[in-house]
């Protein structure tokens, strides 16, 4: 086993250009780029849903968009 896995794009992503640097190795030393998402939310939501979050669809990931409200 060479310990490379293929990417799995979450399902309410499909369709949609990834963001720049999805597929890059992950850099342990550099801070991640911010989100347009509230993961935590998002995170906590699935576990009470019993899915996973790649399993999410785009209705329900909606609730968690951060919005700026000026």
């Amino acid at each position: 086993m060479s310990g490379i896995s293929a990417v799995r794009i979450p399902r309410f992503m499909e369709g949609q250009p990834l963001p720049e640097g999805y597929n890059e190795a992950l850099n342990p030393y550099k801070n991640p780029p911010n989100s347009k998402y509230n993961l935590r939310a998002m995170v906590n939501y699935a576990l009470q849903a019993g899915k996973k979050v790649p399993e999410l669809t785009v209705e329900e990931v909606k609730q968690f968009l951060i919005t700026s409200e000026e």
